[in-house]
């Protein structure tokens, strides 16, 4: 975790054999002097046998200069540099005998109790840790971390349009019998089993919801041997499989009802929606599965619009590379078919693949994305014949890619023509090739950098014969994650109080903060304040 927003200093805390190591490091070491640390302990007890090492002013081992537990009550440094609470633990760094004097940007230190009692991360209040730094000079800050900000996104949707099987889905990672029929998922009693989504990280609380209809709910069995059921299903950090519903029909109402929320479903489509309970209780990965066990090949329940959501934390995180367009082009008869695709073009689909060549080329361009972020844009391409195409005259032959960012004019990225030798087309500016086996050819930077509300890419071919082709396949269009923005999500801090008359108050008190009078803790609460 991280203390501050600038400077920052991480913490690196790790169990060892019932000790705990605990590591203060400055991202800018600098500009960075740890001075000291404060925190407290979730048992305050066991600030009576707690132990460190090295110990204090052991400077052959560390710089460790100054050690302290008394739960509550520590709050100041030997340099008199003031912090705002209270806390159960102290460590003090310096270069020089009980001094937080010298440049120290990494303090490290092992715990363990007297008592033998082990220790573990637990042991700290993790949201307690705080560092002063650069106070030497009667100035400096206090560090300390914050709650990071969490938002709440959608993990996958699948819509199951233009898939031939639940295979076919990357959302989809098992599937027994399960089919895919007019773009819906379908279990019937020939096609079931389970049916298991692509597990999702997450920070916190996850969701799924769902649109789900059968056909003919009294055709279904509540009981007996021909008994049918439906399970929605979820497994949380890698535990055990846990059942949010099992839906059995009613036969008095025709209705499906789950078990455990009184969802139900029937005739019509009807949308269920999963969050809370359970659901909050992860901290790492999810997975959601149905189970379909069902006794008849004539009793199909058709699920549809899967969405699963997910918590995401903004501390220390950077950003995820994000698709944002894709395609494939399975199951296609015609470019124009494709949901990235805008309007119609000459272009064509064989074989999965799109194709263009003398009689199908021209210009195919994808649908705009609004973005404001740097981008990528990606695709396999081949040529089976490159010797056919012509480089110059009446008859030659190019394949232009060309992007426009923000509604601007039409940039070409590259203009691929044959080469002397005839064994590929050459990109003008990248060099890229697209010879006779597929490559992936990656466009990123430059102009991609540029985007302010959008953009737009298009193919351009100009080419002479029909034995002349190109094929593309896999398109991709990435929005590229940014670095973590610093700022009050990341961290908090304050500056230092350090006043000149601490320095008197401590020559006659244990403890500065307990003993000065009530105007001069007045003026402080004041500047901490």
């Amino acid at each position: 975790m991280s203390l501050g927003v600038d400077p920052k200093v991480k913490v690196r805390i790790e169990e060892d054999n019932g000790n705990l190591f605990i590591q203060f490091l400055a991202d800018q070491p600098d500009l960075v002097d740890l001075d000291g640390a404060f925190f407290n302990l979730t048992d305050p007890a066991a600030a009576s046998d707690l132990v460190i090492f090295p110990s204090v002013d052991d400077l052959a081992n560390g710089n460790v200069t100054g050690f302290a537990a008394n739960p509550g009550a520590l709050d100041t440094l030997s340099n008199g540099a003031v912090v705002a609470d209270r806390y159960d633990v102290k460590v003090e760094f310096g270069q020089l005998p009980s001094s937080t004097a010298g440049d120290v940007n990494d303090g490290k230190f092992t715990f363990y109790l007297d008592s033998l009692a082990p220790l573990t991360v637990d042991s700290i209040d993790l949201s307690s840790l705080t560092a002063v730094v650069n106070s030497d000079d009667g100035t400096g800050q206090v560090l300390q971390p914050s709650e990071p900000e969490t938002t709440t996104e959608v993990a996958f949707t699948e819509t199951f349009d233009r898939l031939w099987h639940p295979a076919h889905s990357q959302n989809i990672v098992r599937d027994d019998h399960w089919d895919v029929s007019h773009g819906r998922l379908q279990t019937d009693g020939d096609d079931g089993g389970v049916l298991q989504f692509a597990p999702v990280d997450t920070d916190g609380p996850v969701g799924i919801s769902f649109d789900i209809r059968a056909d003919c709910p009294s055709q279904f069995e509540a009981r007996g041997w021909g008994a049918d059921k439906l399970s929605l299903q979820v497994r949380l950090d890698d535990g055990r499989w846990q059942t949010l519903d099992d839906f059995v029909v009613d036969e008095d109402r025709d209705v499906f009802v789950g078990s455990e929320t009184g969802q139900t479903f029937g005739g019509h489509y009807a949308h269920l929606d999963y969050s809370g309970g359970i659901l909050d209780e992860v901290s790492d990965t999810a997975e959601f599965r149905f189970v379909s066990d069902i006794s008849s090949s004539s009793e199909d329940i058709y699920i549809d619009n899967v969405s699963v959501t997910r918590t995401v934390s903004g501390e220390d995180r950077t950003p995820e590379d994000e698709v944002v367009q894709s395609e494939d082009f399975g199951h296609l008869w015609f470019a124009s078919q494709s949901d990235i695709v805008e309007g119609w073009t000459d272009w064509d689909v064989k074989h999965g693949m799109l194709h263009t060549d003398g009689r199908d080329d021209g210009r195919i361009t994808f649908e705009k994305v609004e973005t404001d972020g740097d981008v990528r844009f990606n695709f396999d391409a081949k040529t089976p014949h490159a010797r056919h195409f012509e480089q110059h005259g009446w008859h030659g032959d190019s394949l232009k890619v060309q992007v426009q960012v923000d509604d601007g004019d039409w940039n070409t990225l590259d203009t691929f023509v044959v080469n002397d030798k005839g064994t590929a087309l050459v990109g003008s500016e990248t060099g890229q090739e697209i010879g006779r086996d597929f490559s992936t050819l990656s466009y990123e930077g430059g102009v991609l950098e540029t985007a302010s509300s959008s953009v737009q890419f298009r193919f351009v071919s100009d080419i002479s014969h029909n034995n002349e082709n190109i094929y593309i396949d896999n398109v991709e269009l990435t929005v590229l994650g940014e670095e973590a923005k610093t700022g009050d999500d990341a961290g908090s801090q304050y500056d230092i109080v350090f006043d000149s008359l601490l320095d008197t108050a401590r020559e006659t008190v244990e403890d500065p903060a307990e003993d000065l009078d009530e105007d001069l803790e007045e003026d402080l609460e004041e500047v901490m304040a």
